[in-house]
């Protein structure tokens, strides 16, 4: 887990604040910042004093212990200790009788050992909480005061920080600074890199070339020869303990105090390993290669490299290689500080699944201007800790310069953004102390953007600058606020309510699936639309349909013996439109309505076997879902050509002439994908159209006062005629005598041919004007089998 904690008196170096712990992580909560304590060392230290050992004389009756006499300033105590190292003239931490020790989970009491008494403890490391170290006392510094509470000397307050992925400016102790410094309008104290270089350049040790520079636009590196590679001082050991992090020589522990101090990641190499005394930085796909961990990574299409002259050295921005870390035989290093494009760095980390300190930065943006700072801070602290000398002058490719962002601030529209006066000067100086370049002129600024604040794009993010220093607790509230009295609804997000609400009342399970799947996926549902950068090839297209997530679902619960199941999903498809129009042309974004069933319509019973879902349970259920809706006229035609995962037979529903959506078997390849044992079947409803029909206005025609007659009719016709094209013919030659159609049997067997099939229909007449006769009925009902057997080659069964 990449390390994101900062320490209290890293930061207080850096720009002094009067906060308390608490204090400041509510403050920089209010800039957006959500920092917590995450250890408070002065309160685990607040028992203990700063100690001197007086004398040390050997214990009368053991041989591994010792008896001392200890002053803390004001009284002096016997304590026998069994430290090895332990000496008169020590300044040391002191437990006194009373104090608690939160490592072992005891108080300091009067007692005697080995018959001695002792009245206290003189502390380990361990003890104490501040380390690992337990084969001998804590030795402090010669000029620790004597009686000093030792959490003022070692106490540490570490906080840990949860950066938004926007804000990667602040992954490091100075982009913290920054934002207390805009609290308090203390300076910031950048350390200034001195350096003493020799007369050797570094461009004769190693040259730099960049392939792409659009996935690198700036590498900058320095040499630094002739350094002894050992343990970090202790100091240095004990600040990256408290950050999380485990010591490894001093030159990789600069490397990781730079990069936590400026928020920049640093890699180090050994020179001597670098061939041809080249850097390549180039694009490289499906080689092995071996990481600092010792686990050797197939590389994924066009992964950003480091390489020299032979190989690959180090993953750009995420590891480096084996063949090239720092060991105890270093003796010339070569350290890089580079900007590299976080898109590339995102995908290659997610695909290798890796996830170090250095990709979570470069991934969220890093800042292309710090790259020379870093690598002379590096350089300084290598030379100051290893030895070796600097040569002369940084290698620094930079084929993209960057050109500083500049943003017209209009200083009324913050106001009017905010809802609060806040006078133009006013509105300056807050960004002024935010880090902002800002030119005044009379209704505005121009604003210049800092190279680390990459999250800033527009106005409205200068706006909300503004705003996030200014506090919205200081916003005042305003009772005048306009509110709409607009009781309008929008006719989509009321047809979807409406949607979801019938359907969770007729026993459907919703369900929200991904809109990304991967190409193939995509393909067996329509011509996919393809993202140009993904996160992976298995999101690496839109889908098209709702029927891919619907499908994995089903298949899902089947395998866990959930057969019988009606399922739907609200949410958007992307098709490709020859339109042209739409936010991006020649892609569309619609929102669609799927559902599916499969299984079990009925149960079994003792005297009845189950009855499996068909196509017409789905119909009816869209039947009754569009009179739900009130959508008048919406016609089910026979569709031979399989088309969103919809297979044959299906059916297309029409409103208006338009088509709507389909319905019918979910393909059989698609179906053979997931695994589905049973035959599913879908529907796909686009729910802006349909909304388009959606609650017409019904009108009141009150029932006829005259008595409804009946008639059954039969016909034989061509087994390929569709029912609703019958249906239609029926409804024209009724004319307005006609008030039900509704077809009762189907019949296909015995004593007609196999190519035929024999349609019953029972119809209703009525008349709002009299009581209609036998002879009008029997008009009426030759006109209907004339036009039957006109258009469709029908006859009357006998």
């Amino acid at each position: 887990m990449p390390t994101r904690r900062v320490a209290e008196s890293w930061l207080q170096s850096i720009t002094p604040y009067q906060f308390s712990p608490t204090e400041l992580c509510d403050r920089l909560l209010q800039l957006g910042l959500e920092v917590t304590v995450a250890e408070n060392r002065r309160e685990s230290l607040a028992p203990f004093v700063v100690g001197q050992v007086l004398t040390r004389e050997q214990h009368p009756n053991a041989d591994r212990l010792s008896l001392c006499t200890v002053s803390t300033g004001a009284e002096t105590f016997q304590v026998v200790c069994g430290a090895p190292n332990v000496a008169a003239g020590q300044k040391i931490a002191f437990a006194p009788i009373g104090a608690f020790i939160h490592t072992a989970g005891f108080t300091i009491e009067k007692r005697k050992i080995r018959g001695v008494e002792s009245q206290g403890m003189i502390c380990s490391e361990q003890e104490l909480g501040l380390g690992e170290g337990h084969d001998g006392i804590l030795v402090l510094p010669d000029d620790a005061q004597v009686g000093t509470p030792l959490a003022d000397l070692l106490g540490e307050v570490i906080y840990d920080v949860d950066i938004t992925p926007n804000r990667a400016d602040c992954l490091g102790h100075t982009g913290l600074a920054r934002e207390i410094s805009a609290l308090t309008g203390n300076p910031v104290h950048w350390p200034t890199p001195q350096i003493s270089e020799s007369e050797s350049p570094a461009s004769g040790a190693i040259s730099i070339r960049i392939e792409d520079p659009e996935l690198c636009p700036r590498y900058s590196a320095r040499v630094v020869r002739g350094v002894r590679i050992g343990p970090s001082p202790e100091w240095l050991q004990s600040l990256l303990r408290k950050l999380g992090v485990r010591p490894r020589n001093n030159v990789v522990d600069v490397a990781n105090y730079v990069m936590f101090e400026c928020g920049h990641p640093l890699h180090a190499f050994d020179l001597d390993t670098i061939a041809g005394q080249q850097i390549v930085v180039r694009a490289v796909s499906g080689q092995k290669f071996t990481t600092l961990d010792s686990k050797e990574q197939t590389l994924p299409d066009n992964a950003l490299m480091i390489c020299d002259a032979e190989k690959p050295v180090a993953i750009a921005g995420i590891m480096g290689g084996e063949n090239s870390e720092i060991t105890d035989a270093t003796v010339n290093v070569l350290i890089e500080s580079a900007y590299f494009n976080p898109s590339s760095i995102r995908r290659t980390a997610r695909k290798l699944g890796l996830a170090t300190d250095a990709s979570y930065r470069f991934e969220r943006g890093a800042d292309v201007e710090i790259t020379l700072y870093a690598v002379n801070r590096a350089a300084q602290l290598i030379a100051q800790l290893a030895g070796g000398e600097i040569l002369a002058g940084v290698v620094d490719e930079y084929p993209l310069p960057h050109t500083p962002q500049t943003i017209q601030l209009r200083y009324a529209r913050t106001v009017e953004i905010l809802g609060v006066e806040l006078g133009g000067p006013d509105q300056a100086a807050l960004l002024r102390r935010l880090g902002f370049g800002v030119a005044e002129s009379e209704n505005g600024a121009d604003v210049t953007v800092p190279s680390y604040r990459v999250d800033i794009y527009g106005e409205i993010d200068l706006i909300e600058e503004i705003g996030r220093l200014y506090g919205c607790d200081n916003i005042p509230e305003d009772t005048r606020a306009p509110i709409s009295m607009d009781t309008s609804e929008d006719p989509l997000l009321k047809t979807i309510a409406e949607t979801r609400r019938f359907l969770v009342d007729n026993g459907f399970a919703e369900i929200v699936g991904l809109h990304l799947t991967s190409p193939e996926i995509a393909a067996q549902f329509g011509n996919p639309v393809h993202l140009k950068n993904s996160l992976g090839r298995d999101t690496s297209a839109m889908r098209t349909s709702l029927a891919p997530t619907l499908a994995n679902v089903a298949g899902l619960n089947e395998r866990h013996s959930r057969p019988d199941q009606k399922l739907f999903e609200i949410g958007k498809a992307f098709r490709r439109s020859q339109s042209g129009k739409g936010v991006i042309p020649g892609f569309v974004e619609m929102t669609e309505l799927g559902a599916l069933i499969s299984g079990a319509a009925e149960p079994s019973g003792w005297d009845t076997p189950a009855r499996q879902f068909d196509l017409f349970d789905l119909r009816a259920a869209a039947e009754r879902l569009l009179g739900r809706l009130s959508v008048r006229e919406a016609t089910f035609a026979p569709v031979e050509v399989p088309q969103w995962g919809i297979g044959a037979p299906a059916l297309a529903i029409h409103i208006g002439g338009q088509e709507v959506g389909r319905m019918g078997p979910l393909d059989a390849s698609a179906a053979k994908h997931y695994d589905l044992l049973k035959q599913p079947f879908l529907l796909l409803l686009d729910l802006e159209l349909v909304a388009n029909h959606a609650f017409q206005q019904n009108s009141y025609r009150a029932p006829s006062r005259f008595p409804v007659v009946h008639r059954d009719i039969a016909v034989i016709l061509p087994a390929a005629v569709p029912n609703g094209a019958v249906e239609s013919t029926i409804r024209v030659a009724g004319g307005a005598l006609l008030s039900g159609l509704r077809l009762f049997d189907l019949y296909q067997g015995k004593g007609i041919e196999p190519t035929e099939k024999s349609l019953a229909y029972s119809i209703s007449f009525t008349s709002h004007d009299q009581t209609l006769e036998d002879a009008e009925i029997e008009r009426v009902m030759g006109q209907i089998v004339a036009a039957v057997s006109a258009e469709h080659g029908a006859r009357l069964r006998q």
